[in-house]
């Protein structure tokens, strides 16, 4: 396997594993009790994008899963974990909506369905090509989903607020 599919294959588990965070922790603050199952859903089609990543890795001779990320806020204060952000950033201190929530998750799956649709457009290998269009069709449904309901929120609440 070239070095570049598996900077790619390990750069794809490590976007999976990011999203499968977001989700986790966003169902826990979403007011809509749906929205809640549906994310909690997401985190098991993420676990199972990152598992499908993983087993086409090994598959290809790749031995070295990706190490989790580690957010740093200062030498003294190191986590494995994107919750930091939150507790610790002035910028995010507010409670997000539904809304901005809904939008943060389609704006995830589009640039995963980006990433490997130029990822494919990078690497010489048929069938790698063809498993990288295949991840990016994945992730244009899981965009088009999230953007529709985004959408159907946004449009209700602009007609609570009496603008249609």
């Amino acid at each position: 396997m070239s070095t570049k599919v598996e900077n790619i294959l390990k750069f794809g588990m490590k976007m999976e594993k990011n999203a499968q965070d977001f989700y986790s922790f966003y169902a826990n603050n979403l007011q809509d009790e749906n929205l809640k199952k549906l994310f909690e859903e997401f985190v098991k089609i993420e676990q199972e994008h990152y598992k499908y990543l993983e087993s086409i890795l090994k598959s290809l001779g790749g031995q070295e899963v990706p190490a989790s990320i580690s957010w740093v806020v200062d030498d003294q204060n190191k986590m494995v974990d994107p919750h930091i952000l939150v507790d610790n950033s002035k910028i995010l201190e507010t409670d997000f909506s539904d809304l901005t929530i809904l939008r943060l998750a389609y704006l995830i799956e589009s640039d995963f369905a980006a990433f490997y649709r130029a990822a494919s457009e990078k690497v010489d290998d048929s069938n790698v090509k063809g498993l990288l269009l295949h991840l990016a069709k994945w992730e244009e449904e899981h965009e088009k989903f999230f953007k529709d309901r985004y959408h159907s929120l946004m449009k209700k609440e602009w007609e609570e607020l009496d603008l249609f």
